[in-house]
């Protein structure tokens, strides 16, 4: 016999019935079947709103009317698809159970309460209307089937409500059924789940109960495990059970095989999978179980058996999950140490409580223990706890009672971290990763479960990072990219071509946010970047300085594993955030060399946060564009090696402008060319001032362990004092032919020495400066012109030969390259070339 469980999804529509049906008819071709079927889904729900409802005075017809209505379409569905299926006739059989109900949730309404007989009643309505209906389909499907009340075959004691199965009573009930027992058995045996009856104790009469929580699936288990089935199919709406939640983790991974053991641990703190209660009496008869997905029957599940199994041969564990709302209670003090039956005087409180303790740890100096509960069973814990030690904690020998709400249980479950060293250290290394506090850790001696406990609110985000540790999924990057225009826009479509590629490596970027003077798209499953500039023209937010707040909010509330501030603005202000943004929890990679030309005290506080935060402030494209400059020279910086002298040419307009003189040119038409070739900025006269090679010149002096400000740096004029560079930029240009004559006797006097004229950086003994510079034939400087960039490091071991950094820095591809590089260095991966 093999036993089978259709879940309220698999029984929710006309369509889901038949598809169950068929799954159903396909078994009974290889054995008998007994099939247990759960209420159709939302009945459930509808008839616990109905007993709240109705105990608050409101009348329930209106509730048992939509019930009916709800099986009634079902039914009516039903006919219209399958011949022989009268609905007219399953509704007639039905009607005295809504006839029931309607009088009992009237009793609700008279007396204003819901008895736990009365209540078992009602909420075991759903099965009660569903079994009928799958009967009534299996027969006009022409199969051989007989339905069961479970009343008569599953008995409990214990909680009425949530039942203990007696399995000597069950074993004997359904004797008559198993395999053999009789020559002329029906082939299917139907079960309504949930349902059981149940006796408060010797001499008492047997009323109707129910099995709790998961109640169907307990059914199918006491039933499997007494009808002595080969096998037990739990049919849901996923394909098996996932090493996390897929709602949490989406490229969570299907588990072949389990041992009951994990799933025991798995399901008891929090993930979906079997309850323990339902595992066990499976467990003791040796009877597998397999977790289907009845909307894809082709998928092969997850089996959960005795094990080993060798599809988990190489696997450490083999889930994580998380139990949510949960409290975390502390009792200490001095009393604590080296008495005898403090313990047990706690778990007598708790239970007295009628609560259980979900984990337990204890501190080595005996000094305190802590317990987690569930959060709505914290206070009436901490009333009984306060009861037992109202003594201690007056005399100060206890401390009061400590209670920590809003917590979460976040466990890695699997037999084989049994054999395997470093899981526990793996575990705490991915909370680490996000910055995630462990109030209390805990394991068992089997060691088959590590558990910590954290705040509730990073639950999600613990059960990411976990799982992308342990089972090497991709390692996400999500960019929150603040300007779009030349810069940014080159880096959103780099992204783009980019993504597949990346993908395979195990690194998976979205784009979750685009900010433009036109708006800003903010989308939690990633901007499609295919058509990102047609959906500018229709942003999700106005554009504002509320932007950036509004990023930080979306980031606090659905807390992304590694999210990335990019701002490839020219903005003044924008860096003044970037401590919120940091703050927040986001990294942050930038062009835009404003936050660390900023004072000596933002420069410091930055990186303090960025190290506090776990995140990362990347900017190498501040001085270099593409080029590696920054990297280098931090390298060099933490091996040890100091600056001793810089000399730069960090400009790409004034490395072409000083490269013509070489040629003869003169300078007004030098400047001229650069202008219309568009490497000056649209004043000329903002890259002749120096200002942005000096940031540069700020920043690589910073880099290298100088702490100084920005009016520390000396500037010397391009231009002769006699000439005046006011006016309008066409003014200016006007002008600019007064200093041919000047730059033409500077290149003659330079050219006798054999000495060429450039304008660039220099650092030496701490102090910096802007200005011309003459260069010798020997200096590497001396053939840099044409836009080219040269940075000439000369260092405590690069020396008398420097270290020289030489290319075409500048250009949007290059430094949307050199931003799109830094953002990829938030995650850690060894790309294989293909």
């Amino acid at each position: 016999m093999i036993t089978l469980k259709f879940g309220g999804t698999s029984m929710a529509n006309a369509r889901r019935i038949l598809a169950s049906a068929d799954i159903i008819i396909n078994r009974a071709k290889e054995d008998r079947l007994s099939v247990v079927v759960s209420a159709a889904a939302g009945i459930s729900n509808t008839l616990q709103s109905a007993i709240e409802a109705t105990t608050s005075g409101i009348s329930g017809s209106n509730y048992v009317a939509d019930i009916k209505n709800t099986h009634n379409e079902i039914c009516l569905e039903l006919q219209s698809k399958l011949p022989g299926f009268d609905a007219e006739k399953v509704m007639a059989r039905l009607e005295p159970n809504f006839e029931e109900l309607d009088k009992l949730l009237a009793g609700c309404v008279s007396f204003g309460e819901c008895p736990d007989t009365v209540h078992c009643r009602i909420m075991g309505m759903g099965e009660l209307f569903s079994a009928p209906i799958m009967e009534a389909v299996l027969i006009a499907k022409k199969q051989s089937v007989i339905f069961l009340d479970s009343r008569k075959f599953v008995f409990t004691t214990g909680n009425q409500k949530e039942g203990e199965a007696d399995y000597a009573l069950c074993n004997e009930a359904c004797a008559q059924f198993r395999d053999g027992a009789n020559p002329t058995q029906t082939h299917i045996l139907l079960f309504p789940g949930f349902i059981c009856t149940w006796k408060a104790g010797t001499g008492a009469k047997p009323v109707m109960g129910l099995l709790g929580r998961n109640g169907s699936d307990f059914s199918a288990a006491i039933l499997g495990a007494s009808l002595r089935a080969k096998r037990v199919e739990f049919w849901t709406d996923v394909d098996g059970v996932y090493t996390a939640d897929p709602r949490v983790v989406k490229d969570a991974i299907l588990v072949d095989d389990m041992t009951y053991e994990e799933a025991m641990e798995l399901s008891f703190f929090g993930s979906k999978v079997l309850h323990p209660k339902t595992i066990a009496p499976l467990q003791a008869k040796g009877i597998e179980a397999w977790s289907l997905n009845s909307h894809n029957p082709s998928a092969r599940g997850t089996r959960i058996g005795k094990g080993p199994f060798e599809s988990r041969a190489k696997s450490s564990i083999c889930g994580i999950s998380s139990l949510k709302h949960v409290s975390l209670i502390s009792v200490g003090g001095s009393l604590m140490r080296g008495r005898t039956g403090m313990a047990s005087k706690i778990f007598s409180a708790v239970s007295a409580a009628g609560s259980s303790i979900l984990l337990i740890t204890q501190s080595s100096s005996e000094y305190t223990i802590s317990f987690c509960v569930k959060d709505d069973e914290a206070a009436r814990v901490k009333d009984s706890l306060e009861k037992k030690f109202e003594l201690e904690i007056r005399e100060k020998l206890i401390d009061a009672i400590d209670v920590r709400p809003d917590c979460a249980i976040v466990s890695v479950v699997g037999d084989g971290m049994i054999a395997n060293r470093g899981v526990a250290s793996k575990f705490m290394n991915a909370l680490s990763s996000q910055d995630i506090n462990i109030l209390a850790i805990a394991q068992g001696s089997s060691e088959r479960c590590i558990s910590s406990v954290i705040t509730g609110e990073y639950a999600d985000t613990a059960v990411k990072a976990v799982h992308q540790f342990f089972f090497h999924t991709a390692q996400t990057i999500e960019v929150f990219a603040f300007g779009a225009g030349t810069i940014g826009g080159t880096m959103i479509d780099q992204i783009y071509q980019q993504h597949d590629k990346l993908l395979k490596e195990n690194v998976d970027i979205k784009v979750l946010a685009i900010t433009t003077i036109d708006g800003m798209l903010l989308k939690e499953e990633g901007v499609d970047l295919s058509n990102w500039r047609d959906q500018m023209k229709t942003p999700d937010f106005p554009f504002g300085p509320q932007n950036v707040d509004d990023i930080i909010k979306f980031v606090k509330e659905k807390k992304p594993l590694n999210p990335v501030f990019v701002d490839c603005t020219a903005s003044y202000d924008l860096p003044e955030r970037y401590l919120d943004i940091l703050n927040a929890g986001m990294s942050i990679a930038t062009p835009n060399k404003r936050a660390n030309s900023m004072d000596i005290k933002f420069y410091h506080e930055l990186r303090r946060t960025a190290n506090k935060m776990h995140r990362r402030f990347l900017y190498e494209t501040n001085v270099g564009a593409g080029l590696p400059i920054i990297d280098t020279l931090q390298n060099l910086y933490k091996s040890g090696d100091k600056l001793e002298s810089f000399n730069g040419i960090m400009s790409g307009s004034l490395s072409y402008i000083f490269g013509k003189l070489d040629e003869g040119v003169k300078f007004s038409q030098a400047v001229k060319e650069a202008k219309e070739l568009r490497y000056t900025e649209p004043d000329p006269r903002d890259d002749l001032e120096g200002k942005d090679v000096a940031r540069k010149a700020l920043i690589i002096a910073r880099e290298s362990g100088y702490d100084i400000e920005l009016t520390d740096i000396e500037m010397f004029k391009v231009f002769p004092d006699s000439f005046d560079a006011s006016g309008t930029v066409d003014e200016f240009m006007a002008k600019l032919p007064q200093v041919d004559e000047y730059f033409e006797k500077k290149m003659a006097d330079l050219k006798k020495k054999n000495m060429v004229l450039r304008m660039g950086a220099t650092i030496k003994d701490g102090k910096a400066s802007v200005g011309m510079m003459e260069v010798p034939v020997t200096d590497p400087l001396y053939s840099v012109r044409g836009g080219e960039n040269a940075f000439v490091f000369y260092t405590e071991r690069y020396q008398p030969i420097p270290l020289t950094v030489r290319g075409y820095g500048a250009g949007a591809g290059v430094t949307a390259a050199g931003v799109f590089g830094d953002i990829l260095r938030t995650v850690s991966f060894n790309p294989e070339k293909n």
